[in-house]
């Protein structure tokens, strides 16, 4: 392969990752805005905002998801973070207890 379709390619994928990770912030953000309003609703009801089970279902049936190459334990990893920091943002606020 020569260095200008080398780097053609490059360029291409490089457009093609910007492109996902603009799928990821887009979809991150839909995702707390749907847990904001489950939490609104539970805080509503009375009923305990966080539920450790849940998380652990939910990193569960994302390893189960999960078909590589990123490792099973970083996969769970990942989620961990995405799933305490939506939940500190609104703890943050003050809008919900633990």
């Amino acid at each position: 392969m020569a260095d200008a379709e080398m780097r053609d390619r490059v360029e291409a994928l490089r457009e093609r990752v910007d492109e996902v990770d603009q799928d990821l912030v887009q979809a991150l953000n839909e995702r707390a805005r749907i847990v904001k309003e489950i939490m609104m609703l539970k805080a509503e009801a009375g009923a305990p905002v966080y539920d450790p089970k849940r998380e652990e279902e939910i990193l569960r049936r994302v390893v189960e998801w999960n078909e590589g190459p990123i490792y099973d334990s970083s996969m769970r990893e990942i989620f961990e973070i995405i799933l305490h920091r939506i939940r500190d943002l609104e703890i943050q606020r003050g809008e919900f207890s633990k």
